[in-house]
């Protein structure tokens, strides 16, 4: 369907891992919700000519074009190993191959897009994600698909693009929240995951959560990094990870039940346990300063844990002053605190 030169937009939001991560990429499960403090943003405008298949593109303070999507796919630039335009790059030749030389979308016009993003980097609140399902949303839109494909094969698309197009390597939930725009609980259970190829996964309304918090340093380290010996590691059984894996399934198992029964005390032990467990599979010295962060939040009063896999902390708002005495303790480590929009 032919949509002129009328702007395509949208805006995907932060996701945080409240229980459960990582055991998503290990038949797990996980409970995780959308931060709506940032966004990643695109917009895509067709032009006029139905016969320009020119593409410009605008990500941050970067500028590329190309002669077309198909020449783009047939010529890929070296996507390096950082950068939006990696993200933006990566997704647009993936719906090139995937999607419209495949014949499930039919060729469409070039266009101009813009990207940008204030999430921030590699600290655990799948930013690439948010990117990359900002511009496979506007592109299905583009070539006629709008919302044919169910939120599930989106995420999947988004997870093959940085899996298979950027070597990024990490778990199953960070892009679900995001294709639903939902807080979800999430089972991947093996059955389910060779059976049909994707999970259970149930909404649950973010008017179930308690008021929280986030704190985050720099820019951290990529998940995948973090992630990269887990696969040897389940793959050869070994006692520590399996036992680990287990219990953080179990975590968001009983989390979701507390979320349910609104026991915000068993809600703060699930969270708290979760970290524990992580460290236990980590170790110490692989969490550094995040270990450092969480020891400080509970000496304050909450809950915590990582969010994800970068260097960012979240946890529970205890009392109507935690955020007045936690604030100056975290800016001394240089980290930011903010009362999340869920």
């Amino acid at each position: 369907m032919r949509r002129g030169a009328e702007a395509i937009f949208c805006s995907i939001p932060a996701r945080i891992g409240i229980l459960g991560n990582p055991s998503d990429g290990y038949n797990g499960q996980c409970i995780s919700s959308l931060a709506r403090n940032w966004r990643a943003r695109c917009i895509l405008t067709p032009h006029e000519n139905r016969w320009d298949f020119s593409l410009k593109i605008t990500c941050g303070d970067e500028k590329l074009e190309c002669k077309s999507l198909s020449d783009l796919a047939e010529n890929p630039p070296e996507l390096g190993d950082d950068g939006l335009s990696r993200l933006v790059l990566g997704a647009l030749i993936h719906f090139q191959e995937d999607c419209v030389a495949s014949g499930l979308a039919i060729e469409a016009s070039g266009f101009q897009l813009e990207l940008d993003t204030d999430i921030p980097r590699q600290v655990g609140l799948a930013g690439s994600s948010a990117v990359i399902t900002a511009v496979i949303r506007c592109m299905l839109t583009h070539h006629g698909l709008g919302t044919a494909l169910p939120p599930h094969a989106v995420a999947d698309m988004v997870l093959k693009v940085e899996t298979d197009r950027l070597n990024i390597h990490g778990g199953l939930q960070d892009r679900l929240p995001q294709a639903y725009n939902r807080m979800l609980h999430m089972d991947f259970r093996e059955e389910l995951m060779i059976g049909r190829g994707w999970g259970a996964y149930s909404h649950m309304e973010e008017s179930l959560l308690p008021k929280m918090w986030l704190a985050h340093g720099g820019v951290g380290q990529e998940s995948g990094k973090v992630h990269a010996d887990m696969p040897r590691r389940w793959a050869e059984q070994e006692p520590v990870m399996v036992r680990v894996i287990n219990e953080l399934a179990w975590c968001a198992h009983r989390g979701k039940e507390a979320l349910l029964a609104g026991d915000m005390a068993a809600l703060s032990s699930e969270i708290n346990r979760n970290f524990d467990l992580r460290t236990e599979l980590f170790g110490e010295e692989a969490l550094g300063e995040n270990l450092t962060l969480v020891n400080l939040a509970r000496e304050l009063g909450s809950c915590a844990k990582q969010p994800g896999s970068g260097g960012a902390i979240i946890g529970i708002i205890p009392d109507d002053d935690f955020m007045e005495r936690a604030e100056p303790a975290f800016a001394e480590h240089g980290w930011n605190l903010v009362a999340l929009e869920m």
